[in-house]
């Protein structure tokens, strides 16, 4: 016991919370089923035996795949787990995993509450999951408190942050309560584990309440502190002697009472009494971002294509269970699996035998892609039977976004000897483009489907006949090797890119290419070890390995050209590849592609290669990106300011008692670079805009080269890079072999809004189906919409068999930042309908009738709505 009695001051009368938990990645510290059976022997198992020999212990650990991954290794201790849930004492994270929240999709971000808080209500019936676990990645998406926060998720715990507990707003006003305690494994400075001298902990706890006092009293916060004792994979720790020796100094001392707790039950203290905490609002950009993306190119690029196709499956597939009126078929655990799949890898990619977390991580995601594909085919091919039949071979034409759409769309045809040609839903012939077919097989078309209703079909027809127009360019088109000119652009293209891009319409200059070329190609030194950078970004150099495509000088030809694009190409073997790259302009359309593979890419160590998109435009240009559910505009929309005042302490060095220090997060938020991007990247300046979809997800847009820095914003999509994992063991992200990828570049008035909606077009491209043969008594219309959203800035995000029964629920999200009263037109048989939360709770009533759904949607706002599907099977 003290010696003397101490001033405890503002928490003389509270309470300190000792919280026992255990830092997990998936893998990082083994493969993931060594890591599963470590994480079962050494942390949870010894959790669940010290609970049931001590009632008042309590554990957290910070996901539900943990609690799916143990229960399928002991169905017996079920019942133990959802009563120690149940009770409170065993705590569950709200998530599925702890991802890098803006490398997700929206409706990929949305399903981690799904199949975390929601999956744990089902498995444990009674059972709570209301903290959402995050404490090793330093970075936030703009939106993810929204999402928590209507998921019935009120609580973050976070670290890589300034200690403290603050509110964590989304723009929308939706916010969570967060706490950082620095770093999540400083707290095991509490000294008494080193020592077992118990007054050094009381003096090191009250001089850590002593400098908190004033803070606590001054916002009105109750008198609660909490210590975290977690690490990677570690085990409860046994305070029960401590708390005994603390209970018994509490005789003779007005201190706070000690006890073992949980994140829920040290926030839901302090929340009490609206206390007037510290406030951050927005994205912090994410500085691990190298580990994901640019380094796990063909990973990454199946889970983006997942995120894309599962809501469009979902959609579908609602759709037409819900024209037969029976949801009976409708494949949930199909769907479960795949979501699961394309959320599954996590924070920790590489680590300890990385090289096989790295391929499973892989091998789910393209898991996901496929059995997304397989799904949506499965749903759009039952709907195109249900097409009314006409003459000629169907080519129907879906598509999966809330917005009518001209797009490009590829459509492959049984082998054709005999000419044919294409015509409309109101028989206007439509020119088509040969690919290279298949000899005896098939033939590929590309087409402009133009105005294709929104979340819906447009038939088109193949007819025998030659076609009008069998392979010339348009009239008011010119293509020569070296340029081409349509009715909005004139480009010129020279050795290894673009040398002008103007935009007739606009009467603008759209590149600056006295430095870079557009789309040109160049690859630099890139140092760097992924989840090891902790301040700052690593940078790559100019200034050792360089290369650029035109320093070559590689000649471009015309590869392909017809009625419908005329595309460029050029191949150029590199140092360490062969690069081949396309630029392909579509006659009738403001478009234009650049297409870039790399062959034979060795995996050179530490290099990295990035395209050029050069703006014409002010350095302070506008810099405006997509992530989940959101757009960002930099410099507006981050956090303000840096998130630590000095170093952010790792723990203690066990051997000598003393702190590691720890890295600094003294960055200006705003000042990150390069940053996560879903569908699209502008930059916008004073008289026109430039949006560019990409088909990766990290661009930057600053100047790398370290001398005569350009003056003007530089689009870059980073296409690979070769840097090592930081754990000591860590494999290289080397990624040898072949790549692909494409980018679509949009010139418009100088509004970051309205390259949104081409762009994500762009990156979701419109599927065909051919030939479908129609079932008795199909009578759907030509060209039909099944769902719409009035109003621009307004976008439907999923359309799904609801989770508990055959209802359909709808999302909406808002994204220009405007108060909205939008109509939602649902052209399926409906009855009802009600607003619930995120994760579908709750179930407000609101104005529904005759197949439209009136909603006050608010600025940045998610909405979910849930609609009673009749029971007549008839079209609407």
């Amino acid at each position: 016991m003290s010696d003397k009695q101490k001033d405890w001051g503002h928490f003389a009368d509270g309470k300190v919370h000792l919280i026992c938990s255990s830092h997990n990645d998936i893998a990082w510290f083994d493969t993931p089923a060594a890591t599963i059976t470590w994480r079962d022997v050494r942390s949870i198992t010894p959790a669940l035996d010290r609970m049931a020999e001590h009632d008042d212990v309590k554990f957290a650990m910070e996901n539900v795949l943990y609690l799916l991954e143990y229960l399928e290794r002991h169905p017996e201790r079920r019942d133990e787990i959802h009563k120690l849930t149940s009770d409170k004492r065993f705590d569950w994270g709200g998530t599925y995993n702890q991802p890098y929240e803006s490398l997700l999709s929206g409706e990929q971000l949305v399903r981690q509450t799904y199949l975390g808080r929601k999956l744990t209500k089902k498995l444990l019936p009674g059972a709570e999951s209301r903290v959402y676990y995050s404490p090793d990645v330093p970075g936030r998406a703009m939106q993810m408190p929204q999402i928590l926060a209507k998921s019935g998720v009120p609580y973050m715990v976070i670290s890589r942050h300034r200690p403290s507990l603050h509110y964590w707003y989304s723009p929308d006003g939706s916010r969570v309560l967060s706490w950082s305690m620095g770093h999540y494994g400083f707290h095991q400075k509490f000294g008494y584990h080193f020592t077992g001298e118990f007054q050094e902990a009381v003096d090191y706890v009250h001089n850590e309440l002593s400098d908190w006092d004033e803070d606590y009293k001054k916002r009105g916060v109750q008198p609660h502190f909490a210590y975290m004792w977690s690490y990677d994979y570690i085990p409860p720790k046994n305070f029960d002697p401590m708390i005994a020796d603390w209970k018994k100094m509490r005789e003779g001392e007005d201190a706070p009472e000690l006890i073992y707790s949980t994140p829920e039950r040290f926030l839901d203290e302090v929340t009490q009494g609206d206390p007037d905490l510290d406030e951050y609002f927005g994205e912090r950009p994410n500085l691990w971002l190298y580990i994901h993306g640019p380094t796990h190119h063909h990973a990454i690029t199946a889970k983006r294509e997942a995120g894309m196709l599962l809501p469009a499956a979902e959609m579908f597939t609602a759709i037409n269970c819900a024209l037969e009126g029976d949801f009976s078929r409708y494949p949930t655990h199909q769907f479960d699996r795949a979501w699961a799949m394309s959320i599954y890898d996590d924070h920790g990619w590489g680590g300890n035998k990385g090289h096989e977390t790295d391929e499973i991580f892989r091998k789910k995601l393209e898991g996901a892609r496929d059995r997304s594909r397989v799904l949506l085919d499965t749903a759009t091919n039952a709907i195109a039977a249900r097409i009314k039949p006409s003459e000629g071979t169907p080519i129907t034409v879906f598509n999966a976004l809330s917005w009518n759409r001209n797009d490009p769309v590829r459509a492959e045809l049984t082998f054709q000897n005999a000419p044919f040609k294409i015509v409309d839903d109101a028989g206007n012939e439509v020119p088509y483009q040969k690919l290279s077919p298949t000899e005896g097989l098939a033939t590929d078309i590309t087409f402009m489907a133009e105005d294709v209703p929104s979340i819906g079909y447009k038939n088109y027809t193949m007819l025998p006949g030659a076609p009008a127009n069998k392979s010339d360019i348009p009239d008011g088109v010119t293509a020569s090797e070296d340029g081409y000119e349509n009715a909005y652009y004139r480009l010129k293209l020279s050795p290894g890119g673009i040398e002008s891009l103007f935009n007739k319409t606009l009467g603008q200059e759209v590149l600056r290419t006295e430095k870079f070329l557009g789309g040109e190609v160049i690859m630099m030194d890139s140092v760097g070890n992924g989840a090891g950078e902790f301040g700052t970004v690593q940078q790559p150099s100019t200034v050792g390995d360089f290369e650029r495509a035109s320093e070559y000088k590689p000649e471009w030809s015309i590869a392909e050209s017809g009625p419908v694009y005329t595309a460029y190409h050029f191949t150029q073997q590199l140092k360490y590849a062969i690069l081949v790259q396309r630029v392909v302009c579509y006659h009738a359309s403001e478009r234009v592609d650049v297409e870039i593979s790399f062959y034979n890419w060795t995996g050179e160590k530490s290099r990295e290669y990035r395209m050029m998109v050069p703006v014409n435009a002010k350095q302070d240009s506008q810099i405006a990106y997509e992530v989940p559910m959101g757009i960002v505009e930099v410099g507006k929309s981050e956090v303000k300011g840096a998130v630590a005042d000095g170093p952010v302490y790792e723990g203690i060095d066990r051997k000598t008692h003393k702190y590691i220090r720890g890295p600094e997060y003294l960055q200006d938020c705003s000042e990150v670079n390069p940053r996560e991007v879903q569908n699209f990247i502008s930059a916008i300046g004073d008289d026109f805009g430039v949006t560019m979809s990409s088909s990766v997800a990290v661009c930057d847009f600053i100047d790398p080269t370290a001398y005569s820095i350009a003056p003007y914003p530089i689009l870059q999509p980073i296409l690979l890079a070769s840097r090592k994992s930081c754990h000591v063991n860590g494999n290289w992200y080397l990624q040898g072999g072949e790549h692909h990828f494409r980018f679509s570049l949009f010139a418009h008035k100088p509004d970051s809004n309205l390259g949104r909606k081409p762009a994500t077009g762009a990156n979701n491209e419109m599927r065909s189906v051919v030939g479908a043969t129609a079932i008795p008594g199909a009578n759907l219309p030509q060209s039909h919409s099944f769902a719409s959203v009035s109003g621009d800035n307004v976008v439907l995000t999923a359309l799904k068999k609801a989770e508990d029964d055959d209802d359909v629920v709808v999302r909406l999200v808002e994204m220009h930042g405007a108060d909205t009263e939008a109509k939602v037109r649902i052209n399926i048989p409906l009855q009802t309908a009600v607003q619930t939360n995120m994760i579908e709770e709750g179930a407000d009533p609101v104005d529904f009738a005759d197949g439209e759904l009136s909603v006050r949607i608010g600025h940045h706002a998610i909405e979910t709505y849930k609609l009673s599907v009749s029971k007549d099977g008839q079209d609407r």
